[in-house]
């Protein structure tokens, strides 16, 4: 579903990725682990067109992404994304969150829009708040409007960047939960994480990135049980 070649990123003399390639088939859920300055998030954001790499090809179901003449708006579309801080529009209420994307990007009218707004809505167990503004919400509400936000959009591949970081520790299960289910529905889903849990458990695979590359890579059984690369065997010592 979404191919990562050989991806370079520099922001000036810091090289913070150095030839990343990654594969995430249809339905699959990619865990990203390892430590802060990793890489993890400049590479979503690579994926996702939030930064242009500086050399390498990005590819959403075997089209080119990146590149002269790509319609980024159009790309991005397809890719929803949920950040660590949830970037909601503080004037607009739940309802308006959700809508505003597919009205000005998809041109829904304001009836369908709303209709599939509050679908998403309930999903996410927030029907009963689509009229209030977000500062009246708990960080993991916000959160679940950032998921049905993005999942109205109707994206080939879901997004997370640390989804729960931001959150109070009793907040992160709900937020974890539904995204344990997306996983388990067959949502294409990259995910950058510090949730090793979720990781081991709703992951086919995982990711350990080190210095802007690649360390190891393989199932969560692999990459929790028997670690090969001696940085991932001292992080997993760390955060376990």
């Amino acid at each position: 579903m979404i191919t990562l070649e050989n991806i370079h990123k520099s922001y000036g003399p810091v090289e913070v990725l150095r030839g990343v390639t990654l594969d995430v088939a249809r339905g699959e859920t990619v865990s990203l682990i390892g430590a802060s300055g990793s890489g993890k998030s400049t590479l979503l954001k690579c994926a996702n067109l939030l930064e242009t790499p500086d050399r390498g090809r990005v590819l959403l179901d075997g089209a080119a992404i990146t590149g002269p003449g790509v319609d980024v708006d159009r790309a991005r579309a397809r890719i929803g994304m949920v950040f660590q801080h949830f970037n909601l529009f503080p004037h607009m209420t739940v309802l308006d969150n959700v809508t505003v994307g597919l009205r000005h990007v998809r041109g829904l009218p304001r009836d369908r829009a709303e209709q599939v707004a509050r679908a998403r809505l309930a999903e996410v167990g927030l029907a009963h708040l689509t009229g209030q503004r977000p500062a009246r919400l708990s960080g993991g509400q916000q959160q679940r409007v950032a998921i049905a936000r993005a999942l109205a959009m109707e994206p080939a591949v879901m997004m997370f960047d640390e989804a729960t970081s931001a959150l109070d520790p009793e907040l992160v299960k709900d937020v974890l939960a539904i995204m344990r289910d997306l996983a388990a529905s067959g949502m294409t889903m990259l995910v950058v994480t510090h949730e090793m849990a979720f990781a081991r458990e709703s992951s086919q695979r995982v990711v350990f990135m080190d210095d802007g590359v690649i360390a190891e890579a393989g199932t969560p059984e692999q990459i929790f049980e028997a670690p090969r690369h001696v940085r991932l065997r001292r992080f997993l010592a760390q955060i376990l």
